[in-house]
């Protein structure tokens, strides 16, 4: 019996977090979103501003853009890293 109620529960609680995540998914995916976020909120919350204006599809581009950068730039001359 006890180890039925376990289970039970324990679906319970999976359909509950499947909910949830299904709907936050749905916010977070929404068609044609676009998010951005003001300079000025952005640089109170401590966030690059230029980041902050860039449009989420743009994001990763961006992302991959800096990488890339980062990736050709030599490294310091101090740098113990490797």
């Amino acid at each position: 019996m006890r180890m039925l109620l376990g289970c039970v529960s324990l679906l319970v609680v999976l359909a509950i977090v499947g909910l949830l995540a299904k709907t936050q998914l749905k916010q977070v995916s929404g068609h044609g979103a676009v998010v951005a976020v003001s300079p000025d909120a952005a640089s109170a919350a401590g966030i690059d501003p230029a980041l902050a204006a860039t449009p989420t599809r743009d994001l990763p581009r961006k992302v991959q853009d800096d990488l890339v950068r980062a990736m050709q730039a030599p490294p310091a001359h101090g740098d113990d890293s490797r």
